[in-house]
């Protein structure tokens, strides 16, 4: 359902906004380096994939049950969730809502020698994240880029940005030229955006790896629900 906001102007009506969370870890000095020493031994250990472009299974709450740090990042991922589920829920959920997140996908990455991945969405959740262990050689603003190619950077797309390659492009429609959004990695930052927005990693070069956590998450309420009814008439 679409939420109208107030604006100035009585006539106009904005909607359909996205809402993302990008904060710092205050613990990472302290997390970051166990977890780095856990992921290599992991890939050492299992060598699915070349040590350029590696990428763990997704199960990684339940392949470390027990691992100290591995739960307090994941227990600050859940806290996050909460925090940017319910501001971009305002209006439609109780002031005094409880709400337990699922974290159904958790998994590491850790890239060199330009790897990347392609533009995608994640299903079957409804919050996604990004967490960086070790930003490395990433880009870490727009001045590093100086017109060359983003390093390892985290690009968001808006949900019109199919709609403008073969689109019209004037004055009246420069709202919608826009349509990116860049995540630039730094050791401890967290970003937590909708599951169905588009994004994709930059391809990463640098004399240290980029490490990053990836996962997905869903949401339920105090009395367990988490899907809702929704048709072409609500």
């Amino acid at each position: 359902m679409a939420k109208k906001t107030k604006q100035d102007n009585p006539n106009i009506v904005k909607l359909w906004s996205t809402t993302l969370l990008s904060k710092r870890f205050a613990h990472y000095q302290k997390v970051n380096p166990a977890l780095l020493e856990l992921f290599y031994q992991h890939r050492d250990r299992e060598q699915r994939s070349p040590e350029q472009a590696y990428a763990s299974r997704d199960d990684l709450l339940s392949r470390y049950p027990l691992h100290k740090e591995l739960n307090e990042l994941a227990d600050y991922i859940s806290e996050s969730i909460v925090e940017v589920a319910r501001e971009a829920n305002r209006g439609l959920w109780r002031e005094d809502e409880k709400v337990r997140v699922t974290i159904s996908g958790l998994w590491f990455q850790i890239s060199n020698g330009h790897s990347f991945h392609e533009m995608h969405v994640h299903g079957n959740a409804s919050w996604s994240g990004v967490y960086y262990l070790r930003a490395a050689d990433s880009s870490r603003s727009a001045t590093d880029v100086k017109g060359q190619q983003p390093n390892g950077v985290t690009r968001f797309y808006g949900p019109h940005v199919e709609h403008m390659a073969g689109g019209f492009g004037d004055y009246g429609n420069l709202y919608l030229h826009d349509n990116s959004w860049d995540s630039f990695p730094q050791d401890g930052k967290l970003c937590v955006f909708p599951a169905h927005i588009k994004h994709m990693p930059f391809p990463y070069v640098g004399e240290e790896d980029r490490v990053i956590l990836s996962f997905h998450a869903q949401v339920f309420n105090s009395s367990g629900s988490q899907k809702y009814d929704y048709g072409f008439n609500n």
